[in-house]
């Protein structure tokens, strides 16, 4: 089963055949793929390759599009990953609660969006994004590590669900998160519930990060 299955499965309340993995995969894509920075974030034919290459390189079920990048280009970003995916779904990174660039990214296709660190004072919107993202059968969730409750956070903004670091296995909605660099060669994580969860570090994957480490991290969750 592909990573796009998996994470429908997520998001639709039922138990997946294993967690999909969805490493936020920002600067590590430009780092492992030897591309300029600027040419990441404003060249979409750049950014799709770079990001099918270190997603297929790492193990991840979900790519993960927009780290840093204006939805307008990540939406072309999108519709170039569509012949690279090989069975991974896509998800959508935004920094901000911009409805309309939820909406076209839901409109090309993303199984999900993450809305990563943004200001919640709109707080309205974030419903309104949910509702998006429902209307598409796409999740839609928080990636914040600095709050203390990231998931009951999420849920009081309408939100789908979280990204955390420490997973408890109660929290609400569906919740992401469970690595950390100790994981990287260290001991296997330990999965905190069967449904309503999916693998990924708290925050981007650390650009510095061993891709040796990160591709038999991939291997170990997903193998």
């Amino acid at each position: 089963m592909g990573g796009k299955d998996l994470i429908a499965d997520v998001f639709a309340g039922r138990e997946p055949a294993r967690p999909p993995y969805v490493p936020l995969l920002g600067r590590v894509a430009h780092v492992l793929g030897q591309v300029d920075a600027t040419a990441f974030v404003t060249d979409p034919q750049v950014q799709a390759v770079a990001l099918a290459e270190t997603a297929g390189a790492l193990g991840a079920d979900v790519v993960t599009v927009g780290m840093g990048t204006d939805p307008a280009v990540g939406v072309q970003v999108v519709e170039r990953l569509r012949p690279l995916l090989a069975g991974r779904g896509v998800a959508a990174c935004l920094a901000e609660p911009d409805v309309a660039g939820v909406r076209a990214y839901c409109d090309a296709g993303v199984d999900m969006v993450v809305l990563v660190e943004p200001d919640r004072s709109a707080a309205s919107r974030f419903k309104t994004i949910a509702n998006a993202c429902g209307f598409y059968q796409a999740g839609a969730v928080l990636a914040d590590p600095s709050l203390e409750d990231g998931a009951r956070v999420a849920a009081d903004l309408g939100l789908h669900g979280a990204i955390v670091a420490h997973p408890r296995g109660d929290e609400p909605g569906v919740v992401g998160g469970g690595l950390d660099a100790s994981h990287l060669g260290g001991a296997p994580p330990v999965c905190p519930r069967p449904a309503g969860f999916f693998w990924s570090f708290a925050s981007e994957v650390d650009p510095g990060a061993s891709p040796e480490a990160l591709a038999a991290l991939g291997t170990v969750l997903t193998g």
